[in-house]
């Protein structure tokens, strides 16, 4: 192995770019799995310190993918090459705090752009485990945590935008955001900027919603839980609520014209066939109700005031922090949705939606463990917490019509979604959202 002051080859070096194209399948970030895709290199930013982030075009997508010549393997190695290690940067100290410093505007990069409040502090650094999308890691001794974007897209991503909005308005409800870092590069003959990185307050201590109700689910379907152990739904409630008016007022509203109904609607629509084909086996002894739901689609008649929402809103975007508030996480918006919809004004019930069938798949889950449990308690247990949710949601901004065709449009959306999803992955899980659907058509 040669000394470690031997300069190794460039970090845009075709070996380099094989070894990574090689690594990024066994990730569990990857996007393309199972699927053949040439990778090239679009851009390199060199970061110094032996270290780069790498652009990398698979197919249509474009992927964000760190990297770093060191002598040890260290907690991430992609490859040994030329007697050195090409490390993943988002797991190495040395790499994360060339980012830091790009994002803090300690350091200049020719095509990186970084924002921030405050220099996010040194230090070891742990990645999250389990992201499918993302990267997170976790520093400055858990003061911190970056979201390294691993599929990049030209414009805004919520997440900077939305969370910063926020931490400029001051809210509460939302870890405040550090620091962002951007990037430009050419496409075509235009160069375009997308967001690569964002820094975030840790929420230490913080309690994960999802584990939480789901607990106090799993005792009341075996008769173990108390009345006022449950975790506070209408204080969830209004923590999304007060969120809402808080995006409303630094991103603005609009109300909605007949074209952005006509949209709405199409999209319903569109999504309803798309599960009618998918899921056809279980949902066709739905089939009469869900024609009903198609024509009550095309009556809706006015979608009332739209804004910037959250857009992936469940339990497991929620913590409970030291003093017992809600702290709503994540304004990246759905994965799956192209970057530009996903900044798109739409109506604040899909959030609310979002919270009240996580309560369903709450109690769901907890049958899933313990099926002996009584069905019927985790009925009621559902119902009691969307009704103490929606009843704090109403104090910040007015009562919830559980009725309003548009919440009832959304949550056969939503569920419907579920089905196909169930169906595809977790077949056991299927009976929760076809319920909701049986509930909803029926």
């Amino acid at each position: 192995m040669p000394a470690d002051d031997t300069a190794p080859m460039p970090l845009d070096d075709p070996a380099v770019i094989a070894a990574v194209e090689r690594w990024m399948p066994g990730t569990r970030w990857y996007p393309l799995k199972g699927v053949e895709a040439a990778v090239s290199l679009e851009r390199t930013w060199h970061l110094g310190d032996e270290t780069a982030i790498l652009l990398l075009r698979a197919g249509e997508l474009l992927l964000q993918v760190p990297v770093a010549w060191r002598s040890e393997p260290g907690a991430a190695p992609i490859a040994e090459l030329d007697g050195r290690w090409l490390v993943d940067g988002c797991a190495d100290p040395a790499a994360v705090a060339a980012l830091l410093d790009v994002a803090a505007g300690g350091r200049t990069v020719p095509g990186l752009t970084g924002q921030a409040s405050r220099r996010p502090a040194d230090g070891a650094v742990r990645v999250v485990s389990g992201e499918q999308s993302n990267t997170s890691i976790i520093g400055g001794d858990g003061t911190w945590i970056a979201k390294v974007f691993r599929v990049v897209a030209p414009g805004d991503n919520p997440d900077v935008v939305v969370t910063g909005a926020l931490t400029r308005q001051g809210t509460a409800s939302v870890p405040h955001l550090l620091a962002s870092l951007s990037g430009s590069w050419p496409a075509g003959a235009a160069e375009v900027t997308g967001h690569l990185v964002a820094v975030s307050a840790f929420v230490q201590g913080g309690e994960d919603a999802w584990a939480l109700f789901r607990a106090h689910a799993l005792a009341t379907v075996r008769h173990e839980a108390q009345r006022g152990d449950a975790p506070d739904a209408r204080a969830l409630g209004t923590a999304v609520a007060t969120v809402h008016r808080e995006l409303a007022s630094a991103l603005g509203t609009a109300e909605a014209g007949t074209d952005d109904t006509a949209r709405f609607v199409a999209g319903l629509e569109q999504r309803l066939a798309w599960a009618r084909d998918e899921a056809a086996e279980v949902l066709q002894p739905l089939d009469v109700g869900l024609s009903r739901a198609a024509e009550a689609l095309r009556a809706l008649d006015g979608l009332g005031a739209l804004q910037q929402i959250h857009g992936d809103l469940h339990l497991g975007q929620v913590l409970r922090d030291r003093d017992g508030r809600w702290i709503l996480l994540d304004f990246e918006g759905e994965p799956l949705r192209p970057l530009h919809e996903r900044m798109v004004r739409e109506p604040r019930l899909r959030d609310v939606v979002g919270m009240l069938r996580s309560f369903d798949y709450a109690a769901g889950s907890a049958l899933q463990e313990s099926p002996e449990g009584e069905p019927s308690a985790a009925g009621d247990w559902v119902v009691a917490r969307q009704a103490e949710f929606l009843e704090g949601y109403g104090i910040e901004l007015g009562a919830v019509d559980p009725h309003d065709p548009v919440l009832r449009a959304l949550l056969l959306d939503k569920a419907l979604y579920e089905v196909v999803y169930e169906l595809r992955n977790r077949p056991d899980w299927l009976p929760v959202p076809l319920a909701a659907v049986r509930a909803l058509v029926g």
